[in-house]
């Protein structure tokens, strides 16, 4: 019955997807890539995390997680909408063209490093997978392969080849996503049927978990590539996906955290992203293996959002780069991390610097609203986030 129904559940939304309107919509390329970063390789590793850390307060920590991901969204949609025409005038305001130089490279910095991390990540979850060991040369062989093919779609077509592979990843991935639901599903209602408990672990938490749960932002982190998305996508196309793209992570997310209650604490037990599958192994054998699957997209979909993040930031501070030549270089630049450093260590730095390209932004709309004449109630909340997003940047343990 499970097995049927996520199998049925996974190809209907892949089918729905990828051969219907949704997928040939401008909506649904737009949303792709801001999507596929938010729900990249934390996806499966958060329940985890937060039920260490919160046991039953699991769920209000997604929330808050997701509520501070959108309030800072909301100021890089105002920067998408106004800030950007800003930026276009000859000159531009001398403030907000250095915050935003700055952020830039803060960005660019982040995303070098997020596309090798994701890619040695997935090179060595699949080694484990196939040999049961982790061969550090062969995952990142596996790794190289994978910036490779980035690299020659993007300098082949451009944007749009590569947000077209990068949909039926997505399409993939969520397809994965939403037969494990409503597996959950099943399988909790199964277990209120036989009058069994289905309610979350006991609660606990202290200020203590403060640094961890700040340095999680990083796992609804990738809204922001909405904002590298002007090549292919105009302003409000650009700010009404990224919203959409929150508001459905925000509901997987909290859908997810909500149907694992009855399986949370053996999830506790485990490490990574298997402990997610040994829970999973209680409700089917067949669940597992479909995740390993889920998670190997996940790593891909969040390595090539961030390339195309990566690579618009490029293309946007380059006036000799167009869009086809930016992704060879981004991908061999993130080959050079990924061969010269240790990528675990250095993901840490990443982790903070995507904080400080959040509070330059929210910098940058709390200038531009005084600018503009705005309420200073709206310039006090943005500076208010940007010292929320230094606070992450500081104090927040990464993650990842």
């Amino acid at each position: 019955m499970i097995e049927a129904s996520f199998i049925t559940a996974s190809l209907a939304l892949f089918v729905a997807i990828l051969f219907t309107r949704i997928g040939r919509s401008v909506t649904w390329r737009a949303m792709v890539a801001p999507l596929a970063s938010i729900i990249g390789s934390g996806f499966l590793v958060s329940a985890p995390l937060l039920g260490r850390e919160l046991g039953g307060f699991a769920i209000l920590g997604i929330v808050g997680l997701c509520a501070f991901a959108w309030a800072i969204g909301g100021a890089i949609r105002y920067n998408i909408m106004h800030v950007e025409q800003l930026l276009e005038q000859a000159p531009p305001p001398r403030h907000i063209a250095v915050l935003e130089r700055l952020s830039t490279f803060t960005l660019f910095f982040a995303y070098v490093i997020s596309v090798a991390y994701y890619l040695a990540l997935l090179g060595a979850f699949v080694m484990k997978q196939v040999t049961g060991a982790v061969d550090p040369v062969m995952a990142k062989l596996i790794a190289t392969f994978l910036l490779a093919l980035i690299g020659w779609l993007g300098w082949s077509g451009g944007l749009g080849k590569v947000l077209r592979v990068e949909s039926g990843v997505v399409a993939l991935k969520l397809a994965v996503i939403g037969g494990f639901l409503t597996a959950l599903a099943l399988y909790g209602g199964g277990l209120l049927a036989d009058g069994e408990a289905v309610m979350p672990p006991e609660p606990h938490g202290d200020w203590s978990s403060l640094p961890v749960l700040l340095g999680m932002l990083i796992m609804v982190q990738g809204f922001e590539t909405s904002r590298f998305l002007g090549e292919e996508f105009d302003r409000p196309t650009r700010v009404r996906t990224m919203r959409l793209a929150q508001l459905v992570a925000t509901v997987i997310y909290i859908t997810f955290f909500l149907l694992l209650s009855p399986l949370m604490l053996t999830a506790m037990e485990g490490t990574g992203e298997t402990a997610v599958m040994d829970a999973a192994l209680i409700v089917s054998p067949l669940l597992p293996l479909a995740l390993v699957f889920g998670a190997v997209a996940s790593q891909f979909s969040a390595a090539v959002a961030d390339a195309i993040g990566g690579a618009g930031l490029a293309n946007g501070a380059s006036h000799r780069l167009n869009g086809h030549q930016v992704y060879p270089l981004l991908v061999f630049v993130s080959a050079l991390v990924l061969w010269e450093t240790d990528i675990y260590g250095v993901i840490a730095l990443a982790s903070r610097a995507f904080a400080v390209y959040y509070m330059l932004q929210c910098a940058i709309a709390a200038v531009a609203t005084v600018r503009a004449g705005g309420h200073g109630a709206a310039v006090a909340w943005r500076v208010l986030l940007a010292l929320s997003c230094a606070a992450v940047a500081i104090f927040g343990i990464p993650a990842e």
